[in-house]
């Protein structure tokens, strides 16, 4: 672990905005999100000022709210971000698996876990942000729904920053949205449920956290219309499920 620590670069922008930056960046992500929570790449390189300004706020002290539900939302916000202005430093790769690690031949290994960024006093990788700031702290499962990794599968991103007054609400919109992409989140096929491999890598969040629940009843919840007749059905039935294949190539709308 001291290795990994020692090892791992500090990627930050050196941006000096004159204040806040979250109204900037906050219209700016309003710009380059598209409808279907991918990304347009070419006009973020293009108002990259107000990320780079975010990501340099992010990283003082300053920016750490001190409620619980405001502290979530920054942490929120400042991954989504931070994998933004990665991807723009990387050169927007094929794919994140593409960054290569020096310690870990584990696929995203250089893109997670091998770099580190600053939030607030702290050097975190997004790993970390990730588990131990957000899912360790929040234990709610619709977080899943909120974080975007830069791949096609990932829950689509929003074009909209979380806030402490309305998190909760967010929070049931980014899941929402999620379980009823047909391609990123949960389908019925022939008596099956049809699951984003998420729900398998993190089956504990969605089960355990909701005190027992399965995972269609859990996307039941998230679900409108014959998706959520149908989830509900098979619950009953012990939810008969597979989980779909992950797409990680970048999640850039004009490719």
């Amino acid at each position: 672990m001291l290795l990994l620590f020692a090892c791992r670069a500090t990627m930050s922008s050196d941006a000096e905005g004159m204040g806040d930056p979250t109204a900037a960046w906050n219209s700016v992500l309003g710009l380059v999100v598209t409808p279907e929570g991918l990304v347009d790449y070419d006009r973020l390189e293009r108002n990259r000022q107000a990320l780079d300004e975010y990501v340099a706020w992010v990283g003082t002290p300053k920016a750490v709210p001190g409620r619980p539900d405001e502290r979530l939302a920054f942490s929120l916000n400042a991954y989504n971000a931070l994998v933004l202005f990665a991807v723009l430093e990387d050169g927007r790769p094929a794919s994140v698996h593409d960054v290569p690690g020096r310690l870990f031949s584990k696929p995203g290994a250089g893109f997670f876990v091998e770099r580190q960024f600053a939030v607030g006093n702290d050097l975190l990788s997004l790993y970390e942000l990730e588990h131990e700031r957000i899912r360790g702290r929040s234990q709610d499962y619709r977080v899943h729904g909120a974080l975007n990794c830069a791949s096609r599968s990932c829950p689509p991103l929003g074009s909209e920053l979380f806030t402490g007054a309305d998190l909760d609400a967010q929070l049931d919109v980014a899941m929402r949205r999620f379980v009823e992409d047909p391609e990123r989140g949960v389908t019925v096929e022939e008596g099956t449920a049809v699951f984003s491999p998420i729900f398998d890598w993190y089956a504990r969040d969605f089960t355990v956290w909701t005190v027992g629940k399965d995972l269609c009843a859990v996307a039941a919840k998230h679900a409108r219309g014959p998706l959520a007749s149908d989830l509900s059905a098979l619950s009953k039935q012990g939810c008969p499920h597979r989980f779909r294949a992950y797409d990680w190539s970048l999640n850039d709308a004009s490719r």
